[in-house]
This record gives C-alpha cells, sequence and structure tokens, in this order.
C-alpha cells in the first residue's frame, strides 16, 4: 500500500509563515503596485490616530518626511465636517510601515490580490504619507469628544480606509508623495459647488432658479455651464455655476465679506434670517432682471446669440456680473427700493465695449495717437478692487435712473 502521509506530495499544504507572538492583526486585502507590497485596511478613526506617529514635515536636507506645511485652516476646516456632518466621507488614507514593523500574510499566496492578514508590532507606529491633515482633523475632534458622546461614538462605528505600503525608504516615500499630488486633479469650483447640496445657496440656485420655472433666460439650466468656470468664446451658455452663485450671494450680502469661508456662512444666515421664499424672490427678481436687460433679452431668442453678447458687451464678464450684483445690494439693502426696480433701472446702463461705462475699473481704454492711430489696445481689468469700482459706478447711474424715474412720475 502506498503512504498516504507523504510529505513530498505536491498537494501537501503549504506552511503559513510564522508570525511572532503579541502582533496585532487587522483583516486586509494584499496587493502590488509595481514591485511594492501594497495592503489595504479599515480601522475606526479612534484605533487609526492611535496606530499613526507625529506628523514628519518635508525635510529635503535630510530626506525626511512627506509632508507639507501644516495648514492650520485647513485642517480645521476637515474637523468641523467630521464633527458636524454624520453622514461625512473621506478618502482613504496613506501610511508606511518597515518591514520589520508589519507583514502581510496572504490566504491565497499565488493570487496577485488576496484577502488575508496584516500583523503589526505592538507599538509600532505609521508614518502618514498622504493625508496629514485628515489624520491631524480626525485627532482634534477624538480629543474634543474624549470623555464620550454621540460624536465619539460615530466615530467608534465609522471605518477609515487606510492604504498600507511595507517600505521603508524616505526617498521613495516622498516621491510618492509628489506622484500623488500631481496626479489628483481638483474639481472645479463650478463642479463642486453644484454637487454640493448642504449649502442652502447652492440647493436654490438649481432646484428653484435653473430647473424650477422663476427664471425663464436661464432655459432650465441650459444656459450655464457646470463643468467648467468660463464658458467657452463660442459657447451658447451665459455663465458658469460658479458666476452664478458667487453673483447671486453678493446680490444678498454685499461686498463686506472676505473669506470664502465667511461668505459661505454669510450667505447661509442671510438665508435662514430673511426666510428661504424671501431670498427666491430676491434671487428671481435678479436673475429675470439680467435676462430682460436690453442687450440680454435681444439675443437669447437667436442662434449663436450668445456668442454676439460676449463680443459686443461685456455682460457675459464674470466681474461685470459681481459689479452689478454688488450694485443692486447697495441700493436696495436698507431702502425701499425693491431688486426688480433696480434691475429694471439697471435696463438703461450702456454695457456695450464700445461704451465708456467702465472705464477705469474693468475697462483701460485704448490710447491713440494725434494722427488717431491705437497706440495702447484696450485691456480689460480684472480683480476685486477693479469690480468693486465699477460697482460704484453702477450704483451712482442706477440711483439717477430710480430719482429721474420718480420726478417724471
Amino acid at each position: 500500500m502506498e503512504d498516504s502521509t507523504d510529505t513530498g506530495s505536491a498537494t501537501t499544504a503549504r506552511q503559513r509563515p510564522k508570525i511572532p507572538y503579541g502582533r496585532v492583526a487587522y483583516p486586509a486585502i494584499g496587493y502590488k503596485m509595481g514591485n511594492r507590497r501594497m495592503v489595504t485596511t479599515v480601522m475606526s478613526p479612534v484605533t487609526y490616530v492611535g496606530t499613526v506617529g507625529s506628523r514628519d514635515d518635508w525635510d529635503p536636507l535630510q530626506g525626511t518626511g512627506t509632508n507639507r506645511k501644516e495648514d492650520k485652516n485647513h485642517r480645521q476646516a476637515i474637523a468641523k465636517y467630521i464633527e458636524e456632518t454624520e453622514d461625512y466621507v473621506l478618502n482613504s488614507v496613506l501610511v508606511y510601515y518597515s518591514p520589520d514593523d508589519a507583514k502581510f500574510v496572504p490566504d491565497d499566496e499565488d493570487a496577485p490580490i488576496s484577502m488575508g492578514t496584516l500583523y503589526v508590532r505592538p507599538g509600532a507606529k505609521a508614518k502618514v504619507g498622504d493625508g496629514g491633515h485628515r489624520t491631524s482633523a480626525y485627532g482634534d475632534v477624538i480629543e474634543a469628544h474624549r470623555h464620550g458622546d454621540d460624536v465619539l461614538e460615530r466615530l467608534q462605528d465609522s471605518g477609515q480606509p487606510v492604504i498600507v505600503v511595507l517600505d521603508d525608504d524616505h526617498a521613495r516615500r516622498a516621491q510618492d508623495f509628489t506622484d500623488l499630488q500631481q496626479n489628483a486633479k481638483p474639481l472645479n469650483a463650478s463642479i463642486a459647488q453644484s454637487m454640493d447640496r448642504r449649502q442652502e445657496i447652492n440647493r436654490i440656485l438649481l432646484e428653484e432658479i435653473l430647473k424650477g420655472p422663476h427664471v425663464p433666460a436661464f432655459d432650465g439650466g441650459k444656459r450655464i455651464e457646470f463643468l467648467t468656470d468660463s464658458p467657452g468664446k463660442l459657447s451658447p451658455k451665459l455663465m458658469g455655476f460658479k458666476t452664478l452663485r458667487y453673483a447671486t450671494g453678493t446680490m444678498l450680502i454685499g461686498t463686506g465679506v472676505r473669506s470664502t469661508r465667511a461668505w459661505d456662512e454669510a450667505v447661509a444666515v442671510e438665508i435662514v434670517t430673511a426666510g428661504a421664499e424671501a431670498v427666491l424672490q430676491k434671487m428671481a427678481a435678479f436673475w429675470n432682471g439680467f435676462g430682460a436687460l436690453p442687450d440680454v433679452a435681444s439675443v437669447l431668442a437667436v442662434q449663436n446669440g450668445v456668442v454676439k453678447l460676449r463680443e459686443k458687451t461685456w455682460l457675459t464678464s464674470a466681474n461685470v456680473i459681481y459689479a452689478l450684483a454688488a450694485a443692486v445690494h447697495d441700493v436696495t439693502n436698507g431702502t425701499d427700493v425693491t431688486v426688480k426696480q433696480a434691475m429694471e433701472a439697471a435696463a438703461t446702463i450702456d454695457f456695450t465695449r464700445a461704451g465708456t461705462t467702465f472705464h477705469g475699473t474693468l475697462v483701460d481704454p485704448a490710447q491713440y495717437d494725434e494722427a488717431g492711430e491705437v497706440i495702447v489696445k484696450e485691456k480689460a481689468l480684472t480683480g476685486r478692487d477693479a469690480w468693486e469700482g465699477a460697482a460704484e459706478k453702477l450704483v451712482a447711474k442706477i440711483r439717477r435712473e430710480l430719482a429721474e424715474s420718480v420726478t417724471t412720475a
């Protein structure tokens, strides 16, 4: 009879590697990118924060660290988001362990991608390669709620994806960080803002102003560009969502707030205090007034009309739209003048490129020699100072028109 205990048989189970006693085990998925072993696992944020070491900024002279200089505002913004948003979402973080500190044992050694177990030496601290601000923000929230409450319980029950690279080469770690930043493409503002329904201004603009029947000039949103911040020269779209949003908020709160975060908060407060319905009426009045401006109204029903509008007027310029929104706020804020009345008065303003309305603010006019030849071409100016200066001119013109209409009445 054959000996069924033959240890040389090909069917003999492969012996699993020995793992030193006391290692911490994490269920994981192992794979490779290039020649390096990668492991993906999930930990609760509370557990994750306890596994990483101190943040190491990049030091090119020593060749250590992978992180950029900490941005405290960015860290605080992430912490606020985690703390206040129940259904939050964060990308995976990338960390490094030395092969001496961690070992992955696959369930199937022959599979290029396999379930398995990541064994980590007790006390070993991972080095964060990408995700330093997220890690610090988690730590801030956990520390603020360490005595236990709903926020801490939510984080204990949540998971944070972690990509572990088993590599202790500091030069490769730094190169990874650079590669990750270069290969990541952030969303442009129009896409990101139109996706963000947590901000009430975005929701009202999308659901009521664009998709609703309140502003026919926008043709159900077809006249607004979402994929880029500025429509192309031959685009039939009037403006990007970024411009629509910022002009709307400026019409509501004016120009007193400078930072993006403070602006968002001020607009949100205005919507709450004034009421969503009252704000919607103001928005609709402003944008219907924009659509009724003679230059705009005359081209909307014409093929390639917006292209001609762009060529002959400044009305598709984001800076001019911001200036008009700021002017309407100044004219109506604290007065009996309505947004509708202010926009009707604005209809008398010359927005053409041939006009002089924006000379000295948004337009640096052409200069001519004695023979009438152009020696310096006309130049459009941009920036907040330029459009706020233009807004002051528009305020004067709107108020003058309103005063004259009262006199003639």
